[in-house]
C-alpha cells in the first residue's frame, strides 16, 4: 500500500522489532481502523476512557476520519508500521496532538496489544512531544484513567516535567515542554503529583 512508503523514522524495539514511523496523513483512515481492530477491550477502554466495543462501523469511520484529517495548524500525528511474523507491514500504533489553546495541545496515543511493553509507546510519545514543540506547543495535556499503568509509565519516562491532578478515577496530566526534568528525576521517573 503506497500510504506506508514514506517512513521518516526507524525504531528498533527491545525485542528487535523494526518499527517504521512517519507523519499521519489524511488518507490514513484505513490504518487507524486497523489499529482499533487490533486493540483489546481493555486497551480501547484505557485509550478512550470508556467502553467502545459496541461502536457502529459508521462511528469508527467518522472518528478515524476526524483523527487523520486534522490540519497542521490544529495538530500533527505519527503512525507506526512493522513487519509481524504472520503478516508484513502491519499498522501497530499512532500518536497525535490537537491544539486546544495558545501553546496547549491535547495528546493521545494507541499501540496494538501484540506489540505493547516493547517501548513503542514511549518512543511514539517522545517523537510526538518533539514534533509538538517544533510547532510551538509548550504544554501537552491528557485525561488519563488512574489505573492506566501503561500510559503512566510512558509519561514518567518523558524528559519534561509532568504534573498530575487527580480527580476521582481520572487524572488530568500536564507535560510542560518548556521545563526539562532534572537528570536525577528522569532516571528515577519522578513527576509532580497533585491530589
Amino acid at each position: 500500500m503506497n500510504g506506508r512508503k514514506h517512513d521518516n523514522y526507524i525504531i528498533t524495539t527491545q525485542n528487535g522489532l523494526q518499527v517504521r514511523v512517519r507523519r499521519l496523513q489524511s488518507d490514513d483512515v484505513p490504518y487507524l481502523l486497523e489499529i482499533f481492530e487490533q486493540m483489546s477491550s481493555n486497551s480501547r477502554y484505557h485509550r478512550f476512557n470508556q467502553a467502545v466495543d459496541n461502536v457502529s462501523e459508521e462511528m469508527k469511520l467518522r472518528e478515524a476520519e476526524r483523527i487523520a484529517g486534522s490540519d497542521l495548524l490544529r495538530g500533527e500525528g505519527l503512525i507506526a508500521f512493522a513487519d509481524m511474523p504472520e503478516m508484513p507491514d502491519v499498522t501497530i500504533g499512532a500518536a497525535r496532538y490537537v491544539c486546544v489553546g495558545d501553546g496547549v495541545a491535547e495528546a493521545a496515543m494507541s499501540v496494538i496489544d501484540a506489540v505493547q511493553k516493547q517501548g513503542i509507546g514511549t518512543e511514539l510519545m517522545l517523537m510526538l512531544t518533539e514534533l509538538a514543540k517544533a510547532y510551538g506547543v509548550r504544554q501537552l495535556i491528557a485525561d488519563v484513567r488512574n489505573d492506566n499503568e501503561a500510559i503512566r509509565t510512558i509519561l514518567h519516562r518523558m524528559p519534561y516535567e509532568v504534573r498530575w491532578v487527580r480527580d476521582g478515577m481520572f487524572s488530568q496530566v500536564f507535560v510542560d515542554l518548556t521545563r526539562p526534568k532534572l537528570q536525577e528525576q528522569n532516571e528515577r521517573g519522578v513527576s509532580t503529583a497533585v491530589s
